[in-house]
């Protein structure tokens, strides 16, 4: 199985909320890349849905950068919700024991609260 080329996008909606949209393989080698993208400058935005509907795989490297996110955000009074997580993604957090942690919602719309 070929990996699947890496990508991160941030956009703001309207309301105020940071979307990151993260696509492909999320592992050890563009581990660094997820946390810039989910706190840029070490700063988390207040409120920021993380869309994984096109992520292929992940592993800890993702997982810890979603966990760092979501700790930096609630130290400012914020959040990270998660959206259109996999049945692969939403078992790691279930092996891992982090699937209170970071709630995962069915769609963008649904976790931006629309």
């Amino acid at each position: 199985m070929t990996p699947q080329p890496f990508s991160a996008v941030r956009t703001l909606t309207p309301g105020g909320v940071t979307v990151v949209t993260l696509r492909g393989d999320i592992d050890q080698d563009v581990g660094a890349e997820v946390r810039q993208a989910l706190l840029p400058s070490g700063v988390p935005a207040p409120f920021t849905v993380v869309d994984l509907a096109s992520v292929s795989f992940m592993d800890s490297a993702g997982v810890n950068a979603l966990i760092q996110a979501h700790h930096a955000a609630c130290s400012r009074d914020g959040w990270i919700r998660l959206a259109a997580c996999s049945p692969m993604i939403l078992r790691v957090f279930d092996i891992l024991g982090i699937d209170g942690l970071l709630r995962c919602y069915p769609t963008v719309r649904e976790a931006l609260g629309d």
